[in-house]
C-alpha cells in the first residue's frame, strides 16, 4: 500500500524530484504516467513517484525522518549484540565472568564454538533467517 493515493490526471513527480508528469491509469498500486521530460507513457510502481505538492513533500521528508530513525536504532542494537557476542566469547577464552581488555578475543567468537553446554543455534539462527552466514560470526 502506498503512502499517497493517485487518481487520473493528478500531477506527480518521482521521488528524486527530476522528472513531473500525470497520472494516465492506476490499477493498484502500479501506474502509467505521462512524463514531462520526454513526452512519453510508461508504468511505475507508486513507490518511486510521488504528488507534485508541498504537502506530499514533506509527507515524504516525515516519513525518511522516521526511517532514518529505524535504521539508526537497529544499527545501536546491532552493535550492541556483536559487543555482547564477542564479551562473552572472551568470557569463554579467559573462563571469567569479567576478562581483560585483551583486544585479540574480541577479533571473533571461535572459543564459543568449543564449548558444547553453550547454545549457539538461536543466535545463529537470528544471523542466518536475516540472509547473513554465521561463519563471520567466528572468524
Amino acid at each position: 500500500m502506498s503512502l499517497f493515493t493517485y487518481e487520473s490526471g493528478m500531477r506527480i513527480r518521482n521521488r528524486e524530484g527530476s522528472d513531473t508528469g500525470a497520472v494516465v491509469d492506476v490499477q493498484d498500486d502500479e501506474l502509467r504516467v505521462h512524463w514531462d521530460s520526454n513526452d512519453t507513457i510508461s508504468w511505475c510502481e507508486a513507490r518511486e513517484i510521488m504528488p507534485d505538492t508541498p504537502e506530499a513533500a514533506q509527507l515524504l521528508v516525515e516519513l525518511n525522518r522516521k526511517i532514518q530513525a529505524n535504521i539508526d536504532e537497529a544499527t545501536s542494537l546491532l552493535e550492541q549484540a556483536f559487543k555482547k557476542w564477542r564479551l562473552a566469547n572472551a568470557m569463554e577464552m579467559e573462563g571469567t565472568d569479567s576478562p581483560g581488555p585483551d583486544d585479540g578475543y574480541f577479533e571473533g567468537a571461535y572459543a564459543l564454538r568449543s564449548n558444547e553446554e553453550l547454545d549457539l543455534s538461536k543466535f545463529e539462527e537470528v544471523v542466518e533467517s536475516n540472509g547473513w552466514s554465521t561463519s563471520s560470526l567466528y572468524c
